[in-house]
């Protein structure tokens, strides 16, 4: 029988689980996913900062925001007892849910919004890799503020969360290329309005 090296036992080593949390937040998590009403309590006061972050970033309505946010607790609070075994970072699995709660309250917010425009559009337009070096991430965050509401969700959806254009296109029912246009345009925005701030300081 071969030796086994390190780098083979690696290989059958568990990935850690709830790797991103403290052994307290371990434990209240194992309570609330049997949902203990505390234990609930404490998740939904311990992470709402972080919930609340990503949901005013989508939604420009902070009440629509504190609704958004409650809704995916909710979620959370149902779907974390069949599937906290498998959750490796609890603040990723978190943040996924909490964006695609986000998204579906900015579909209701924003049926009307035009995309059909923006098909024939070149969606390979020119975009730096580096909209700024720099501004804070506070003064980025105000500038986004100031953009379309599509073209900031597709900026964050694309930039911040890492998801693709293809994906992008199905949580807002839009075409990839329009994705693409959307965060070109939302880049060229932001680079004017950069130039701008940068002119008068």
């Amino acid at each position: 029988m071969p030796p086994v090296t390190p780098g083979a036992i690696a290989l059958y080593l568990p990935v850690e689980w709830l790797s991103d949390c403290t052994t307290d937040e371990k434990q209240w998590i194992e309570r609330c996913a049997k949902k203990d009403p505390k234990a609930q309590q404490w998740v939904f006061k311990h992470f709402f900062g972080l919930a609340m972050g990503i949901c005013v970033r989508y939604l420009s309505v902070y009440d629509l925001a504190q609704e958004a946010v409650s809704d995916s607790f909710l979620k959370i609070f149902d779907q974390l007892p069949r599937q906290l075994s498998e959750i490796r970072s609890f603040r990723a699995w978190m943040r996924a849910m909490v964006v695609r709660t986000a998204i579906d309250y900015f579909r209701k917010e924003k049926k009307n919004f035009a995309v059909t425009s923006l098909d024939a559009v070149d969606g390979h337009a020119e975009i730096d890799e580096q909209v700024t070096s720099k501004q804070s991430v506070a003064e980025i965050l105000q500038l986004l503020d100031k953009l379309p509401p599509v073209w900031k969700v597709v900026f964050n959806l694309y930039e911040v969360e890492g998801y693709s254009h293809e994906e992008i296109g199905k949580m807002l029912s839009i075409t990839a290329s329009s994705s693409r246009v959307y965060l070109a345009k939302g880049k060229q925005s932001l680079r004017k309005m950069i130039a701008i701030q940068n002119g008068s300081n």
